[in-house]
């Protein structure tokens, strides 16, 4: 039986793994980096395979369609299993922190969510700078 939601000690349990949030945030960062980095690879195999089906190259096509496409596929599903693990690592870390004050996991999961999403911001990379919005508007 959970008892009386206390948010003061959930607070303090996640501070006091905040070490372990932060470095949980950047795997799972860095895991999206991967994965994002994995996609492109396969979009470009994908956008030769197109390039050579438009140029009427059919054996050219289906060699990369056997080689890059399927290794780029093959790249993806293992960044993505990275991705999972990660995932698996913090739902784990929520279980624990809820057992450790005798809540549920989603009573804990929001503040370990707004904990590392202030690992994020610690790091404070600026956003691409979209130029066609900065340009003045024609009169």
């Amino acid at each position: 039986m959970t008892e009386v939601f206390d948010p003061q000690k959930i607070i303090s349990i996640i501070d006091s793994k905040s070490a372990d949030i932060e470095t949980l945030d950047d795997d799972i960062m860095m895991e999206v980096v991967g994965v994002a980095m994995a996609l492109d690879k396969l979009r470009e195999s994908l956008a030769l395979v197109e390039m050579h089906i438009d140029g009427r190259e059919f054996e050219k096509a289906s060699h990369v369609g056997y080689q890059e496409v399927a290794h780029n596929f093959v790249y993806v599903q293992r960044t993505l299993a990275g991705l999972q693990t990660a995932t698996h690592q913090k739902e784990s870390l929520i279980s624990t922190i809820a057992q450790e004050v005798n809540t549920t996991y989603e009573d804990v999961a929001p503040y370990v969510e707004k904990k590392m999403q202030s690992a994020v911001k610690k790091l404070a990379v600026p956003a691409k700078i979209d130029e066609s919005n900065s340009l003045p508007a024609r009169t």
